[in-house]
This record gives C-alpha cells, structure tokens and sequence, in this order.
C-alpha cells in the first residue's frame, strides 16, 4: 500500500510510511493502520477519559480509537490518577483524627437545629434567587462542628488513601474510594456556604454604594466565603459566622473604591484573635473554656470602641450571635438616631479597628 499510494502521489514510500503513522499516532480514531503499536499522544488520552466520563462504553471507545479494550482501561485508570492527584485535599489537622474513635465520632448523627421550622423575615428589595437563601436556617454551633469536622476528616481519610497510590500502576479500588470521599467533601463544603450565603447578602447590601454593582459584591463575598471554609478550625472554639464575617468585611476593605485608602490595612491580626487557641479542645468542658477565652479577646478588641459604636459594630455584624445582622435603618430604631448617622459611626469604628490591628499595643493581645 505504502508504494501504491507514493507512485501515485509522487512521493517516496519512506515518506509516505512517516506521514501515515504520525497520522495514525496523532488521530488514532481515524487511524490507517489500526493495528500500529504507536503510543497515543496526551490529548488523544484526555479526550478518551472524556468521552468515557460522558458515559460512552469502553467498547465503544475502543472501537473508535481502534485500540484494545485492555489499552484503553490503561488509559482511563492513568488519567484519573492524574485528576485524583490535583485534587484539593489539604484540611486543617486534628489529633481526633488519627485515633481508633475517630470514625465513631465523626460519623455519629447530625445535631438538629431547635430553629429550623422558623420564619426569616426577608430584607427587602432582593431579587427573588437572592431572597431565596433565607429560607435555608442557619447553622447551630454544634451542627456547624459536625460539618466541619466531618469535611476535614474526609479530606485527611482521603490525602492518606491517595499517597497510597502509585503513579506506574495506580489502583482502581483506592481511587474509587478517594472519588467516594471527594463527592461527599464537596457536598459538605455546599452545605456549610448555602447556609451562611445569606451573610454574604446581608454584608454586601450595607457595603454597596452608588459606583459599586451590588451583584460584584455579592459574588467577592462568595469567593470569602468559600476561602474562610477551607480555612476554618471548628476546634478552636470559635462560630464560622464570626470568622466569615470577619474575612469578608476584610475583602470588601481591599476591593471597595471609597476605601481605597485603606486598602491593605486589614492584616492577620484580626483573623489570629479569631483562630488562636490551645489545641485538642475534645470535651465539651474544654470547648466551653475555649469559647470564653475567644469572646473575652472579641470584648478586648471591641473595648477600643465607644460604648456607642461597640453597640452598632455588634448589631450591623450579628456578633452578639443572638440575632441577624441589623440594617442601618434597624440600628438607628432601637438607638434613636438616623440611618445616616449610624453609617457615620460604623464608618468611624471600623477605621478605628483597622488602625488598632497595627498597634503594637494590641499585636501582643491577639496573638
């Protein structure tokens, strides 16, 4: 055939033998000589583990690719080896973890919420897919130490069967066991953000102004979100919502254009007040005195504050945890001042904050 097809193209037959099986090498499906041993390229392996993850049968992908059915489950199992070990699998490390009684604790019955079955008044003027999101309830404390405890122990269970794994020869089983693992870390992850979605809303709505897209905000705030969950350490005693407020006030500092001149102000001092705590926080005696010692370093932070600005810090950000984040509207009600007036203030104690985090005085409190 070679010599055929080189007289009657006027080429040499070498060159036509080189040109059919770079064919054949790069385009396998269409392959000339569909018995050639030649090694299918990178690509030609990505699209076969696609066409395979749409649901197409290994036959049918052998048959396409004009390949062994043996050699295409090669291919199949070393690109999903090489999608398992980008996987995001790094958590936050916890002595219960490495013990026998971990399963039997991470995996014992979620906590119900006492609040679940009640209404949430809606703010107004949200768009219906926003004000949707207060019908998911908030979190419990316990709840959220059973999600997060649960998401960083899967991820842990999941890190270790995957350094199992051997790259020559990587085992089905264990990867079905790591992709098991993964779905229910993403499902965990989804649960922990709707619920806390609508703080997202409810900061984004007092933050936004006339050059701003409340929308823009919404979707930063998400993406904070989303980074303080991967961030977060349930045993330490503190309430998600406290952390994520804070690292989604920090963000909007950098990004909004009115606060240009504070951009970068925010440093880790805030955040290391809301993290730092002894370790191995296991009873339930422990937790307590950890959650203490965190809200007595919240009340020393506060205490640079005026009596009046601590009170609209609090209300505005839901600190106090006993009610939802107030509008300015709702502040100036119950303090007896004007909407605007409370913007005034807030905007004073947050730049009172911001400078008090680089104080050398307070580095010292926090860390």
């Amino acid at each position: 055939m070679h010599r055929r097809i080189a007289r009657r193209l006027n080429r040499s037959v070498e060159t036509i033998r080189y040109t059919i099986k770079r064919h054949d090498q790069e385009h396998p499906e269409s392959a000339v000589f569909p018995g050639s041993d030649g090694k299918l390229r990178p690509e030609s392996c990505v699209r076969i583990y696609q066409h395979y993850q749409q649901g197409e049968s290994v036959e049918s992908i052998a048959r396409r690719y004009r390949r062994s059915k043996a050699s295409i489950y090669r291919v199949i199992l070393s690109q999903r080896f090489e999608v398992i070990s980008q996987l995001p699998l790094d958590n936050i490390p916890n002595a219960l973890f490495s013990r026998k009684s971990a399963e039997k604790v991470v995996f014992q019955p979620y906590p119900e919420n006492p609040d679940a079955g009640k209404r949430v008044r809606r703010p107004a003027g949200l768009p219906a897919y926003l004000a949707s999101l207060y019908e998911v309830p908030l979190l419990t404390r316990e709840q959220e130490v059973w999600l997060f405890r649960k998401f960083n122990y899967l991820k842990h269970k999941a890190a270790e069967l995957r350094d199992q794994l051997k790259p020559e020869r990587p085992n089905a089983r264990l990867m079905d066991q790591i992709e098991s693992l993964y779905g229910e870390i993403v499902e965990l992850k989804n649960r922990i953000v709707r619920a806390n979605l609508r703080l997202v809303v409810s900061i984004a709505k007092r933050r936004v102004t006339t050059s701003d897209s409340f929308f823009d905000l919404v979707s930063d705030g998400n993406m904070s979100l989303m980074r303080a969950v991967e961030k977060f350490d349930y045993a330490r005693g503190n309430k998600f919502s406290t952390y994520a407020s804070w690292a989604i006030m920090k963000n909007y500092a950098r990004t909004i254009p009115d606060e240009h001149k504070r951009r970068d102000r925010f440093r880790a001092a805030d955040m290391e007040m809301l993290q730092a705590a002894p370790d191995d926080r296991t009873d339930e005696t422990q937790r307590k005195l950890a959650e203490s010692d965190r809200l007595h370093q919240v009340e020393k932070f506060l205490d640079r504050l005026e009596p009046r600005e601590q009170t609209i810090i609090i209300r505005r950000y839901g600190l106090d945890h006993e009610r939802e984040p107030q509008t300015l509207k709702e502040v100036g009600s119950a303090l007896g001042v004007t909407k605007e007036r409370v913007r005034q203030i807030e905007s004073k104690a947050l730049e009172k904050l911001r400078e008090a985090a680089e104080t050398e005085a307070i580095l010292p409190e926090l860390g």
